[in-house]
């Protein structure tokens, strides 16, 4: 999965192939107990995460 989506972004610069992947990296990086680290991005975040309905804050 990691390489495959590595690969799509590299090649391809998808936003929501980005946001899946930043999904997946930030349940573990909570899980490892970095949730204080990722909080302190503040509404950065917001950027890379998904949004429903395929929203973009940006637009």
């Amino acid at each position: 999965m990691l390489l495959g989506a590595v690969d799509r972004i590299s090649a391809t610069g998808d936003v929501s192939t980005q946001r899946r992947l930043f999904a997946h990296v930030e349940a573990l990086a909570r899980r490892a107990g970095h949730g204080a680290v990722l909080d302190a991005w503040s509404e950065d975040l917001d950027l890379m995460r998904q949004h429903p309905g395929g929203r973009h804050l940006c637009s």
